[in-house]
């Protein structure tokens, strides 16, 4: 009896060390975020597409059908767009862009080859 308590014991901690610390679909689902981008690593976009980013704002929603609509925001002007989403192991695929994503305290960072964004989550 002894034996198989032990064994369970170990077994359950071996199931909650095993488990999977990276990103989930549920992260996101029903969820939207603002998002910020790091101007130092926009590899590739020109002058103007950088003065773009660093004065907007935008909020990413992403629906459960995986779909989504991001709104940004620059001055007076703003433009919602339609956009497609899915979660494969520690990477977000938007509009089939692939993004690696790391999670932090209060979000996620989405890093691709010319754009590193930090999405926090709206409230």
């Amino acid at each position: 009896m002894k034996y198989g308590i032990i064994t369970l014991g170990v077994l359950c901690v071996g199931l909650l060390t095993g488990c999977e610390t990276g990103i989930r679909r549920l992260d996101f689902e029903s969820k939207q975020y603002m998002a910020t981008y790091n101007v130092d690593s926009t590899k590739g976009l020109d002058s103007t597409n950088i003065v773009t980013l660093i004065d907007s704002k935008a909020i990413y929603v992403f629906s459960e059908d995986g779909k989504g609509m991001s709104h940004i925001q620059t001055g007076m002007l703003s433009k919602d767009t339609p956009f497609t989403w899915k979660v494969q192991n520690d990477s977000m695929f938007i509009d089939n862009k692939e993004y690696a994503v790391e999670r932090q305290d209060r979000g996620f960072i989405f890093r691709s080859d010319s754009v590193k964004m930090f999405l926090s989550p709206q409230r």
